[in-house]
C-alpha cells in the first residue's frame, strides 16, 4: 500500500511542468517532487525529506574570460554533475552509478551567431540511483544526435534566439522506484526550448560558461559547461 502511495504521488508530481536546457529532462524534479509530497503527507507516511538550500556550489576564482571568447568555442555540457548536485541536495545517499559518452556544444559568434550540440558517437548514458523513502530511485537518461539554434543580442548578457532546431536529438528517460517503473512525462513536454523567440542568459567565467532560459513564470537554474579544446 506504502510503495503504491508513493507511486500515484510522484505520477501526480510529475505531471506538472519542468524545463532544462538543451532538452535534457529534469528528472531531478522526482526528488524535489517527493520533498514536496512528503511535507504535505502525515507523519506516519514516512520520513520527512530534508530542506536543503537550492543555491549552486561556487564554481571557482576563475578570472571572467575576456568578451572576446565568450561563448564562441567549445564546450562540454556535463550533465552527471549537474543532476547529481541537485539529487544530493535531496537525498544525500544520491550517487552516479555510471557514465557514457559527451555532449559538446559548439558556439560560433558571441553576442550574435548559433551553436550546434551534439552527442559523441553511440550517445550518452547516465545512470544515478539516490535513496527516497526507504526505496531505491534509480534514473536512466539517455541522450543521442544534435540541435542547434541562431541567436541575437537580447540587452547585456542577453541573447535571444531567432532559430531552433531540435528535431535531430532524441532523449529517452526511464525511471524506477524500489524496482517498479515509474511513469516520466514526455522529453518534447517543455515550454520555450524548441522554438524561436527564447530569451537566455549567459556569463563566462574564465573556462566556464552559464547559460540559463528565461522563461515567464518559471523559475530556471544556470546550466554549467566547461571549455574543451
Amino acid at each position: 500500500m506504502r510503495a503504491t502511495a508513493r507511486m500515484d504521488a510522484y505520477s501526480r508530481c510529475m505531471a506538472r511542468p519542468h524545463l532544462l536546457p538543451f532538452t535534457v529532462v529534469s528528472i531531478a524534479a522526482l526528488a524535489a517532487c517527493d520533498r514536496s509530497e512528503s511535507a504535505s503527507a502525515p507523519a506516519s507516511a514516512g520520513a520527512t525529506a530534508a530542506t536543503a538550500p537550492a543555491a549552486p556550489a561556487p564554481i571557482g576564482t576563475s578570472a571572467v574570460a575576456p568578451a572576446a571568447s565568450c561563448p564562441a568555442g567549445k564546450w562540454e555540457y556535463d550533465y552527471a554533475d549537474m543532476f547529481l548536485e541537485t539529487l544530493t541536495r535531496n537525498s544525500s545517499g544520491a550517487r552516479v552509478v555510471s557514465e557514457r559518452g559527451k555532449y559538446v556544444c559548439t558556439f560560433n559568434g558571441n553576442e550574435r551567431g548559433s551553436y550546434v550540440c551534439e552527442t559523441s558517437e553511440g550517445g550518452v548514458e547516465n545512470v544515478f540511483e539516490a535513496p527516497t523513502a526507504g526505496m531505491a530511485l534509480k534514473i536512466t537518461v539517455k541522450m543521442n544526435g544534435r540541435s542547434s539554434a541562431e541567436y541575437e543580442p537580447a540587452g547585456p548578457g542577453r541573447w535571444k534566439t531567432t532559430r531552433a532546431d531540435m528535431s535531430g536529438l532524441r532523449v529517452e528517460t526511464k525511471a524506477t522506484l524500489g524496482g517498479r517503473d515509474m511513469p516520466v512525462p514526455a522529453t518534447s513536454a517543455f515550454s520555450g526550448m524548441d522554438r524561436p523567440g527564447t530569451v537566455f542568459e549567459y556569463r563566462c567565467e574564465g573556462d566556464v560558461f552559464k547559460l540559463k532560459p528565461i522563461v515567464e513564470g518559471m523559475a530556471t537554474d544556470f546550466i554549467t559547461m566547461k571549455r574543451v579544446p
